[in-house]
């Protein structure tokens, strides 16, 4: 039986890492994974076969606590600072954030949200729509009330539609939107072929290139706020690397984007990394 569950813990793990490597060297863009790994590309990919064996697993068994009631409600409202809003990945929901919540809280972010939405049953375009009334509310609360949002996977998509939102051009801040600032976390922003291959639901197929959720994504204003796009080069879910890349559209607008040390796809929830160069971001929007 102990066999039989190792296996099965391994078994995806191995499986996104192998077609990993097929898809970046079917794209030829190897070299650009070496260099970002400063030649050290085995050993980024051993290390990131080994988060992802824990942190996929890590994730699954937290997804009950997704559903508590109270797990998705804001701590005390601190006026002097942005309620952060986060938006979790396909198939996951707001229990995906449960670290990096008490990571934002100990930073001093008291009003920490989430943001869930089911992955089957609803279209992106709802979804992105939910999204927007949830800022448009929480800009409702209280004059000039900002907002700063993180996004996973699909979640950082789905904050770039909802932010496009004209509805929130001209509410609650006293300078139009009260969006502050965008950080996304391994976000597919020109797709990803594990979709195409491995999707499950129209939600997931949509996120292959030229999908109809990447299409619907690129076919929006790109976000009108401060964006940092955040990814790792051994991404085995975000296929081929260049999946998580910016685009001249995006840098042109100010967004940037930086790649972090070897983490697995689902690991960058829980990265100390991610969480530094996020929280670095976030402070910044409160001194600008």
């Amino acid at each position: 039986m102990g066999t039989i569950l190792v296996a099965v813990i391994l078994f995806v793990p191995a499986l996104t890492g192998l077609l990993s490597c097929a898809e970046n060297r079917r794209s030829g863009e190897v070299p650009q994974q070496r260099a970002l790994l400063r030649g050290r590309l085995i050993l980024g990919l051993a290390r990131t076969f080994a988060n992802s064996a824990w942190t996929l697993w890590l994730t699954v068994l937290a997804l009950p606590l997704g559903r508590l009631t109270g797990f998705n409600g804001s701590g005390a409202v601190d006026r002097q600072r942005p309620t952060v809003i986060l938006v979790h990945g396909l198939y996951h929901n707001p229990a995906a954030w449960f670290l990096m919540r008490r990571r934002l809280r100990q930073a001093g972010f008291a009003d920490v949200r989430c943001y869930g939405y089911a992955s089957f049953g609803r279209d992106f375009a709802d979804i992105a729509d939910g999204l927007a009334r949830l800022l448009l509310q929480t800009a409702a609360e209280g004059p000039g009330r900002r907002l700063l949002l993180l996004g996973h996977s699909l979640g950082g998509l789905v904050i770039r539609a909802a932010c496009a939102d004209p509805r929130l051009a001209s509410c609650g801040a006293s300078d139009g939107c009260p969006v502050a600032g965008v950080v996304t976390l391994g976000a597919p922003h020109r797709g990803s072929t594990l979709a195409t291959m491995l999707g499950l639901g129209r939600l997931a197929r949509g996120l292959s290139p030229g999908g109809t959720v990447i299409q619907r994504v690129r076919a929006l204003p790109v976000c009108p706020v401060p964006g940092l796009s955040l990814y790792s080069p051994t991404d085995g879910m975000v296929l081929p690397l260049s999946g998580a890349f910016l685009d001249e559209r995006e840098r042109a607008t100010g967004w940037e984007e930086r790649a972090l040390p070897p983490t697995s796809h689902v690991g960058l929830l829980y990265s100390k990394a991610a969480a530094r160069e996020a929280l670095a971001f976030f402070l910044a929007r409160i001194e600008d």
